[in-house]
């Protein structure tokens, strides 16, 4: 055969690939907002059944031979950008499929039904040691399967890898310190300085319906497409779901807080993200966007970077005002700051901007040393407490608050924590990048508009889908690897300003 006919061989596999992906998606959005109790064990069967299938794509004799023969082939010399991101994903892919026996991604994915129970479970009895023999279960599989895939490797960076292609845990943990240290810095700072903020305005609970309607306004204001998704309000912990090329649908909690409407822009970062394809992209099934921390760093784009600038509520502030009559005498500044009050907490969903990257890296660093054999699951709720006392300087009144509170480890999210703080580092190097291009963004934010930010999104990052992966699209925007820096020069300088110091 030749190049074109194997090229056509990946296609088909990733076509395949792609409807398998979107079953899984829709059994993900059910399972958290709408899947009874007791119909957990037949759903597991169906989504074993399904990895199998999916898994079986590459394990067909041609599957083998175009596997050979890309292997010859060096993918930085192959210019077209959807044929790099189709030979790049399909030899991941079948390394991953063809190294993991059948039986132990089989009995994973059984298993993954009674994880999520025994969580809600030991949420709900405040224990940790409910879930315990569980986790230790989940991440010993998870290990196996990562040994498996890749037997000269540490499991841990096969976990990163399969999260965030090409990153090895070294990488994240040189910019982590980098971001630790400088975190320290301007926190301390801000301590120092004693601005007193009336941080409970912001904490506040208006009609959830209100909130809602507000909180989605603005999301489609900021260029989400509801003819390409949609929202709903049944699960505890927001997310978004990726059907297809222009099916992306928002998913958040019930509430009336104003933190409401940081989900709702958030997760249409998401959305945006894995709609934005190009005509090209989305016909070849490469749409979807980078999966991992550039996807977080496009939701914590618009969620943060826009979301929570002064310019933006500038613009969105006297709209709020007369949607919530209450601040209608709370001022402009008083309101600002107390939506970007710093404050360590216990809680990484709604922590500030400043300290949020603290409880994603101790998170991080927590499977590194387990995966690591530097602690046992036994001990993981303990150095849990320990590491908030030493970053944060609070700690856990119980298990639910403190190693219970997210459900990753429970919803196969295991190896992928890094990619919230990761984000961050790279909004910085996207930040620097877009403003060097378009220097009055931030102007064009103060008057509510927001379509040459996403001319640039769309033409820079979210028209390539998933064809690169985060390091290849940083090298294309900034001509630099992962660097922190950026990303602390830009909360130096908002941060500053907000509390009136010198960082």
């Amino acid at each position: 055969m030749r190049y074109q006919e194997y090229m056509d061989i990946i296609r088909t596999v990733n076509d395949r690939f792609r409807y398998y992906k979107s079953i899984e998606s829709l059994f993900e959005l059910d399972q958290w907002s709408g899947l009874p109790e007791l119909g957990g064990t037949y759903r597991q069967q169906m989504s074993a059944f399904v990895g199998t299938q999916k898994a079986g794509l590459f394990q067909t004799e041609d599957a083998k031979k175009a596997f050979e023969y890309f292997a010859n082939v060096d993918e930085g010399q192959i210019e077209d950008p959807i044929e790099h991101g189709l030979i790049r994903t399909f030899k991941s892919r079948y390394r991953n499929a063809v190294r993991v026996p059948e039986e132990t991604m089989k009995q994973y994915n059984l298993l993954r039904a009674d994880v999520m129970s025994a969580w809600k479970h030991a949420r709900e009895r405040k224990d940790y040691h409910v879930f315990e023999p569980w986790l230790k279960q989940v991440f010993d599989l998870k290990k196996k399967i990562a040994l498996a895939i890749d037997p000269d490797a540490p499991a841990f960076d096969t976990m990163i890898g399969a999260v965030d292609e090409g990153l090895k845990s070294a990488d994240v943990s040189r910019e982590f310190d980098v971001l630790k240290r400088g975190i320290g810095e301007i926190l301390d700072k801000i301590t120092k300085a004693d601005l007193e903020v009336n941080e409970e305005i912001f904490f506040r609970e208006e009609d959830p319906d209100e909130m809602s309607a507000f909180g989605r306004r603005l999301a489609a204001e900021a260029g989400y497409d509801q003819r390409k998704g949609g929202f709903n309000d049944k699960v505890i912990h927001g997310f978004t779901s990726f059907f297809g090329p222009q099916d992306a649908r928002v998913s958040t909690q019930r509430s009336g807080s104003p933190h409401l409407i940081f989900t709702c822009l958030h997760e249409a970062g998401h959305a945006m993200f894995s709609s934005g394809g190009n005509d090209q992209v989305n016909a070849a099934n490469m749409w979807g966007g980078i999966e991992g921390s550039f996807h977080e760093a496009n939701a914590r784009f618009y969620e943060n970077i826009v979301g929570r600038s002064r310019e933006y509520w500038e613009f969105y502030y006297p709209q709020f005002q007369k949607a919530f009559p209450f601040f209608k005498d709370i001022k402009m500044d008083e309101f600002y700051r107390a939506m970007n009050t710093v404050r360590p907490s216990l809680r990484r969903i709604g922590a500030d901007e400043v300290t949020y990257s603290l409880h994603v890296i101790l998170r991080y660093e927590l499977e590194r040393d387990y995966f690591s054999g530097k602690i046992g699951t036994e001990d993981l709720n303990i150095a849990w407490n320990d590491k908030y006392k030493k970053y944060l300087g609070v700690c856990p009144e119980n298990d639910t608050e403190g190693i219970l509170q997210d459900m990753h480890w429970a919803g196969d999210y295991i190896g992928y924590f890094q990619s919230y703080a990761l984000g961050n580092i790279y909004d910085g190097q996207i930040r620097k990048a877009l403003l060097s291009e378009v220097p009055d963004l931030y102007e064009q934010i103060r008057h509510g508009e927001f379509d040459r930010l996403n001319k640039w999104m769309k033409e820079h990052i979210w028209q390539y889908g998933c064809c690169y992966t985060s390091g290849e699209m940083l090298k294309r925007l900034t001509g630099k690897t992962l660097d922190a820096v950026p990303f602390l020069d830009y909360m130096k300088e908002k941060y500053a300003d907000l509390y009136g110091i010198h960082i």
